[in-house]
């Protein structure tokens, strides 16, 4: 009966992935958007093997700490790995749930939506966020940063390295280099460009992640790695603790002390992200990097040919994994013309940028000059 029944599954398994095949034939959906981006076949194929129970077996616990050593490699880091159960977003608030406590002073470094964003994690989790704002199209920078540090005896900075609405990257080196010197923890949203353009994470203690962005996994992981100054105000037994899913420090205690998880893991999630992240090892990191800005160059390239301006001030902070066109009152009609017309799907700006950015996400399976380029043959005809 056991037999059977594993038959069975196997059966399931391979008619849902016939379905899926035969589902993107008739639709033939490119789906350029920032997130979540294409999957292959083989991170598809690698999220419906058999799953182990990581409570119990041991073999999963070392393909879990083998995804962890893989993952350093991409973060270039020898700090811990921690990999969440939860979209991109998790990694942002447990960040901030786990280091602050009741009255810190935490500054908010922010020139977009998810920059803002932090400062709402901090007062839910009861600090005082202080905010330096930048202009959405510009980078942050130090010399405007440099002022606030002498006010106030900040214990955490947050971040964003790219600033996925708009398309900005932000050099962050000479930044948190300074943070450091100041003693002053580091956070940093690195969901949409790690893995696809390099990120300083030398001096970060807090790196975030996404799966469903550049490692072109299905959304559902945030990795993180955490460094030793990280771990210090996390596990402080001063530090009083009110959240449990969003808590780094169980997972400190329960998987990095004691080789068990904290709760069951998103075990098919893993073997997905396991197999994006061996393909870009396998890749080489320096070629997935020159991939992405092969495609970048050309996105930019043909919207400045065709007359579309790049919403971040100057072309050197536009980032490799995604572009963002300013097209004042336009990006709804030209995502549904795209879609309805051309059959691919593209993002518009979020909030107040809804009708007036139009993105193009080429990141991680996106990233290649074909698709790139069928985009844009289609953009040039729409617009």
């Amino acid at each position: 009966m056991a037999q059977q029944n594993t038959e069975i599954s196997r059966n399931v398994r391979e008619a849902m992935s016939r379905s899926l095949d035969k589902l993107r034939e008739k639709v033939d959906l490119l789906m350029m958007t920032p997130g979540p981006t294409e999957l292959s076949r083989n991170v598809r194929e690698a999220m419906g093997r058999p799953i182990e129970n990581p409570d119990i077996q041991v073999e999963f616990s070392k393909f879990y700490r083998s995804l962890e050593d893989d993952l350093k490699r991409i973060y270039e880091t020898e700090d811990d790995i921690v990999i969440l159960g939860g979209e991109g977003i998790l990694g942002l608030e447990a960040s901030v749930a786990s280091l602050i406590d009741q009255g810190d002073k935490v500054l908010c470094l922010s020139n977009g939506i998810f920059g803002d964003g932090f400062k709402n994690f901090v007062e839910m989790y009861g600090g005082e966020p202080v905010m330096f704002d930048f202009p959405y199209d510009r980078s942050i920078r130090l010399e405007e940063v440099e002022n606030h540090l002498d006010q106030y005896d900040f214990k955490v900075a947050t971040m964003v390295h790219c600033e996925t609405p708009t398309g900005t990257l932000n050099p962050l080196e000479n930044i948190l280099e300074r943070l450091k010197e100041e003693d002053i923890v580091t956070v940093v949203d690195a969901v949409s460009s790690i893995g696809g353009v390099p990120v300083p994470t030398e001096n970060m203690d807090i790196c975030i992640g996404g799966s469903q962005k550049c490692f072109s996994s299905p959304p559902g992981l945030a990795p993180l790695s955490v460094s030793d100054d990280a771990w210090d105000i996390i596990m402080d037994e001063k530090k009083e603790n009110r959240n449990f899913y969003t808590s780094l420090k169980v997972w400190k205690e329960s998987w990095l002390e004691q080789g068990r998880f904290p709760y069951t893991h998103l075990v098919s999630n893993l073997y997905a992200l396991d197999e994006s992240v061996k393909t870009l090892l396998d890749e080489g990191i320096p070629y997935v990097y020159a991939r992405h800005e092969e495609a970048a160059t050309i996105c930019r390239e043909r919207g400045k040919d065709m007359g579309l301006s790049l919403f971040p001030e100057k072309e050197e902070i536009c980032s490799n994994t995604v572009t963002a066109f300013h097209i004042e009152g336009e990006a709804l009609r030209i995502q549904k013309e795209m879609r309805e017309e051309h059959d691919i799907l593209l993002a518009t700006g979020l909030g107040e940028l809804e009708e007036d950015i139009i993105r193009v996400g080429h990141m991680g399976f996106n990233a290649k000059r074909e698709k790139v380029r069928k985009t844009m043959d289609a953009l040039e005809e729409v617009v």
